[in-house]
């Protein structure tokens, strides 16, 4: 066996890093092929991710590549992120790969690498855990055996995550009680926080003008998680290389942007699973009119529904605040309606949108887990 690596562009060498990867994840129901173009994006010398520093590997054998990896991190860090892994279930190769990382890695003077994290945890981060659910869009799906390789390895379990099915029926009484609670409380506030109660407006997310509100989900993004432990900023035109396509995704009736006083403080971004659809059209080439009834299918979708982001900015008038993510949830509460399954999802364990539901109407379903290694 033997590791080649590089790092800056090299057509050659990332074609067969796509092959390798799409031939592992051939069978995963989440993934979908990749292309020389996909990394390109990220790693050519024009990438607007110019910022982060890099370095590619793969390990062959008689020719054939059997493993590869990518360390990402900036120059003034010394944390960094070990991602786009994948590797045959063989601990030898393993072993050789990530010595050959922790070697380089420790000449970058970097002293604790996380993974699985694609550049950053905007992109794709963590591992699910084995589990016997129905997988949806964008779980971070993986062979079951790259856990006990990563353990290994030397990498330990360092953050958790929770997807939870929500109950329909408790869900609704939930935000009932938590209305009416709300209200009662409001009543014995003084006149002021009543009228400041009253500034808060919550609108659905216009794809029309999109670019206008990816940059507000930008700011409130930054806002909202930059207390995270493996918060990473990134720059807008980053952020919307990333994210540009979810306007064909998300619905934006199911999607909103809360302001205060007429300046944004919250959001609740949700879509429908769009996996069971978009599967039937996978590596298909779509004339016009297959794309406009994948749209349309896109749009009445009702199988799940995935509540994926709620946050709100830190800050004064609390009271105001929760007024807001009430009303978040009375109208995804009648919205949810019509949905065969709701799924609250990547929930850590202090999470604020965690707190937003009632324990008892949540019903665990799937685990995510990310490793780490101090070095």
């Amino acid at each position: 066996m033997k590791v080649e690596s590089i790092s800056s562009w090299d057509k050659n060498f990332f074609e067969d890093f796509v092959r390798f990867r799409n031939k592992i994840h051939s069978e995963i129901p989440t993934s979908f092929p990749e292309s020389i173009t996909d990394y390109s994006r990220y790693f050519a010398s024009d990438s607007i991710f110019a910022d982060f520093k890099w370095r590619a590997f793969l390990v062959k054998k008689n020719d054939q590549t059997i493993a590869k990896c990518v360390l990402c991190f900036r120059t003034e860090s010394d944390k960094a992120n070990l991602g786009f892994i994948d590797w045959e279930n063989d601990i030898d190769v393993a072993l050789l790969l990530i010595e050959t990382v922790i070697n380089y890695a420790k000449e970058m003077g970097i002293k604790k690498i996380k993974t699985p994290v694609d550049i950053n945890f905007f992109i794709k981060y963590r591992i699910r855990l084995p589990s016997k659910s129905k997988p949806f869009f964008g779980e971070p799906l993986y062979p079951d055996y790259y856990h006990e390789l990563f353990q290994k390895t030397g990498f330990s379990v360092i953050e958790k995550w929770d997807t939870y099915r929500l109950s329909k029926t408790k869900g609704f009484i939930d935000f009932l009680t938590r209305r009416r609670n709300f209200k009662l409380k409001s009543k014995n506030q003084a006149l002021e926080s009543a009228t400041a109660f009253q500034k808060s407006r919550i609108r659905c997310v216009d794809t029309k003008n999109w670019d206008q509100d990816l940059k507000i989900m930008y700011e409130l993004f930054h806002e909202a998680y930059k207390s995270m432990p493996e918060w990473e900023p990134l720059s807008f035109e980053q952020f919307k290389m990333i994210y540009d396509d979810f306007k064909y995704i998300i619905n934006p009736w199911y999607s909103f942007i809360a302001t205060y006083d007429g300046k944004p403080v919250g959001f609740c971004i949700n879509f429908v699973d769009p996996l069971s659809i978009l599967k039937k059209v996978k590596s298909k080439k779509l004339s016009r009119l297959d794309k406009v009834l994948l749209f349309l299918k896109l749009r009445l979708n009702t199988s799940c529904m995935l509540i994926s982001h709620v946050g709100k900015v830190p800050g004064q008038n609390n009271e105001e605040i929760k007024g807001v993510l009430i009303s978040f949830s009375k109208r995804l509460q009648y919205l949810c309606l019509p949905m065969r399954k709701i799924l609250v999802t990547f929930q850590v364990i202090n999470s604020p949108s965690r707190r937003s539901f009632n324990e008892s109407s949540l019903e665990p379903y799937a685990q995510y887990v990310l490793y780490g290694r101090e070095l």
